[in-house]
Formats: C-alpha cells, structure tokens, sequence
C-alpha cells in the first residue's frame, strides 16, 4: 500500500469568470502543510502524516525546508512510458469534463505525455470536484485524487494541477528564487508564511533559469493581507528584475514546454499531438523573459524549439526578417513538400503536417524515420519508406 503524499494546491490568479485560486483554498476544510499542501489523503482518518523516508528529510527540517521545480525522479514517482490513465468524476457536468479532456489534450500536444481514459489500471488520475483545487506532486500510486472544483475546471488551473501529478512543484520556491523575486514577508497573512519556504538544492531537477511566467508561479499577491484602510491586497512577492510583472500565468510558458519535454525525455519518443506551440506571433518582439538564456542553449537553431521560440523570442532568435506569416509562406508548398503518390495507403495521421514540414519536422534529427512515418508519411514524403 502507497503511503499518503502531500497534496499541492493551485495557486493562479485567475479570469474574470473564475475565482482566484488559492482564494478558494483559503476556505476549504481539507488540512493543509505550507497552506497549499493536504498532510493526508482524503478519507484517511488518521491525525497524523504518514510520510516516506523522502518526505521526512523534504519536510520535517523546518530550518532548512525549500522547495524545488521537480521532484528528483525514482522508480515510484514518474509515470511509465509516460501514460498517465485518468478517470472524469461523473459529478461534472458534459461542458466541464468537455473542457478537462480538451486542456490534457493540450498539453499532449505539447509533449509526449498520454493521457488515456482509466480502463482497469491500477494507478490512475481520479479527478473529481471536492472542496478545492489540488494535486499530489508526481505519482504516488493507486486512484490519485486531483481535486477540481467547480470553480477550478479551466484550462491553466488543470494544467497546473496536472504538471504536480506528473511531478513539477512552484517555481516560486526554488533553491535560488532569492536572486529573482524578494518575499514581503510582512504582507503575507497570518498563518500562511510557510507558503513563501524553500526547499534544499539537493531536491531539485533541472535547473533552468528562473521563469516569472511559469504556469507553477504564484502571482505577486497571492496570500496578501489587505491594506487596513483601502482594504486592497498587498503584494507578498516582488520581483527583482525590472521591468517584470508577476501576473495572472494563464497559459504554458516556453520554459514550462521545455522542461515538461525534458522530463518526458520526449525528444527520443513519439510526439503523438502537434511537435510545435500552437501560438505564433505576428509582430517581431519577445513574449518570453528569458529568451536570451534559451538563445544561449542553443534553442533558436533547434528545430524542436523552432515554433516555440518563433512565438515567444522572435526578437532574440533574429527571426524579424519577416513576419511568420512570411516566413511560411516563403516555404515550398505543401504540394511541393509532399509526395504525388495516389496510393490509398500513403497518408497523414497528423492534421498539422503542413505546418510541420515547413517547421522541419521532416529533417528534424530529434525525430526518428519510425516517428515520421508514422504521423506524416506523405507530407514527408516516405510513401516507399512506410
């Protein structure tokens, strides 16, 4: 039997139409570590934590407890092969359980992961509408409760919610978030310091550059007291970079593709959805605050990154020559790039194989033949291949 784990707690300021939050938090009944952590699963009766040998070092150095982007892979916490089975709670109504499917269909579009209706596996995502919006951080085992409340079910609040069942934590409380961001520590309120920890280095996995625009990032006012006197929420976090605002992170960041690929180690596998972001950008500017750290790894001449970082560092990658409208339509065209084999046999699987093409999927070293043939067997012209 799999210990109970820590629950993580979404922590986004939301739409207009959805509540903050870590403001629905603030009121549920469910016992909490650091504010935004369950000390059990839900169900267990018993007053106390049971914790692994991990989770005691992780959490019961008070003095010394900071918190990392991902938790260090094992045997028990990664999803095998990357297939993650879920089941919808019939409590949701069609739109809502419509809009869960569709945002994992998302994020398997960004990435290798799978996300597979629950047929009779035994360790699965049981999403379901209890008193907040949660998630275990990684794989513990058995039905893992992600708790989606009705308030909670939209698009950036399950991704950040299943980025901890896959195994990612906040960005905010990594190692190093004191070189990025100061901590207002007499603004937060009462009881909820422990929000604003750390945990030690020695738990932390990829170590990108900071990322104010991670989807894991708390917004600047998250747990705020409120001004005595104008009752407006105070900032809790300040970042230190000028020109940077700590804002709602509604949607995936460059950096949070990135290190959800890396985890997956996807670019040896399958990419079953879309290679590339689904966002381009039509003027030549940055959307991204760390183009110049992805510029230095090498990411604007990658052809895996290409779309990616064509959306959010055109600047930086120097892709201002023309427009990505411009760009593509300079490409060959689709004919051109296909083959003119009449064969029933030789087809597409994937509908976005002309814009992958002209991304040099076809060429892309990260690809393997098998992975090419088998989503775009005539675009890439492997019809005597297949």
């Amino acid at each position: 039997m799999w210990p109970p784990a820590f629950v993580v707690l979404v922590l986004i300021r939301p739409a207009v139409l959805v509540p903050q939050s870590w403001l629905i938090n603030e009121n549920s009944p469910t016992k909490l570590l650091y504010g935004d952590m369950s000390k059990r699963l839900p169900g267990l009766t018993s007053p106390k934590c049971l914790l692994t040998p991990m989770q005691q070092r992780r959490y019961g150095d008070q003095k010394n407890s900071v918190r990392g982007v991902s938790r260090r892979e094992s045997s028990f916490n990664r999803w095998k092969d990357n297939i993650i089975p879920y089941k919808i709670s019939s409590q949701y109504t069609n739109d809502q359980a419509r809009t869960i499917r569709d945002s994992l269909d998302e994020l398997e579009r960004m990435s290798c992961f799978r996300f597979v209706e629950r047929s009779n596996e035994k360790d699965y995502l049981s999403l379901v509408p209890l008193d907040g919006c949660y998630s275990f951080v990684g794989k513990i085992g058995g039905a893992q409760v992600v708790s989606l409340a009705r308030d909670c079910v939209a698009d950036y609040i399950i991704w950040h919610e299943v980025m901890h069942a896959i195994g990612f934590e906040h960005e905010h409380q990594r190692p190093d978030r004191d070189n990025y961001i100061r901590v207002e520590y007499k603004n937060v309120q009462q009881g909820q310091l422990l929000n604003f920890e750390k945990l030690s280095p020695y738990e932390v996995d990829y170590p990108d550059g900071y990322d104010y625009k991670s989807i894991m990032h708390y917004d600047a006012y998250a747990f705020g007291r409120r001004d005595p006197k104008s009752r407006a929420r105070l900032a809790t976090m300040i970042p230190l970079l000028s020109g940077v605002t700590l804002e709602d992170n509604m949607k995936m960041s460059p950096t949070d593709i990135v290190k959800l690929n890396r985890l997956g180690r996807c670019n040896n596998r399958d990419m079953g959805g879309s290679w590339s972001g689904e966002q381009e950008s039509s003027t030549c500017e940055d959307h991204a605050s760390n183009c110049r750290t992805m510029k230095k790894n090498g990411m604007c001449s990658m052809s895996f990154y290409h779309q990616i970082m064509l959306s959010n560092c055109a600047k930086t990658c120097q892709f201002c020559s023309a427009s990505p409208v411009d760009e593509r339509s300079s490409a060959a065209p689709a004919e051109e790039l296909s083959t003119t084999s009449s064969s029933p046999e030789c087809t597409d699987k994937d509908p976005r194989c002309e814009m992958n093409v002209r991304n040099g999927f076809c060429k892309s070293p990260f690809y393997t033949l098998k992975m090419k043939i088998s989503r775009c067997t005539k675009s890439c012209n492997l019809c005597s291949s297949a």
